[in-house]
């Protein structure tokens, strides 16, 4: 887990939105790296919620050098299986919230990392198991 996911775990525990303040609080309270800080003071002035704050944090960082990609997080085939699901079901979970509340570039990274990591999850498991209840009739699983 990187500084930023660490930063965003401890702000958003029993938090569901926080304002940019609140953040870099948690931030300098926690000693992070000054390129997390920097990119924290970077952020617009408002509330946002955990995947917002996670996108929006890591397109800042990656013009700053800070080693993370456009889409945010660990490139996902450094991931393992465990960490692969984690940020699947993460992704899963605040898909609403950022397609309803999000702003653009927020959206397009939130589909550009759901399409990586879906991705890695179907080349990792070609044979995952498919309900066939979720089949149309005729239709096979294969």
């Amino acid at each position: 887990m990187n500084e930023v996911e660490k930063l965003l775990d401890t702000v958003y525990t029993g938090n569901e939105r926080v304002t940019r303040e609140e953040i870099r609080r948690h931030a300098v309270a926690a000693e992070a790296p000054a390129n997390v800080v920097d990119a924290v003071d970077a952020l617009p002035e408002g509330e946002y919620a955990y995947d917002e704050a996670g996108e929006a944090l890591a397109q800042l960082r990656s013009g700053t050098g800070g080693g993370t990609s456009l889409t945010g997080g660990v490139p996902p085939e450094n991931l393992d299986d465990s960490d692969l699901s984690r940020e699947l079901r993460r992704l899963h979970e605040t898909r609403d919230e950022t397609f309803r509340h999000g702003p653009p570039q927020a959206l397009a990274n939130h589909d550009a990392r759901s399409a990586d990591l879906e991705a890695e999850y179907l080349r990792r498991f070609p044979d995952r198991a498919v309900d066939p209840h979720r089949l149309r009739p005729g239709r096979s699983p294969g």
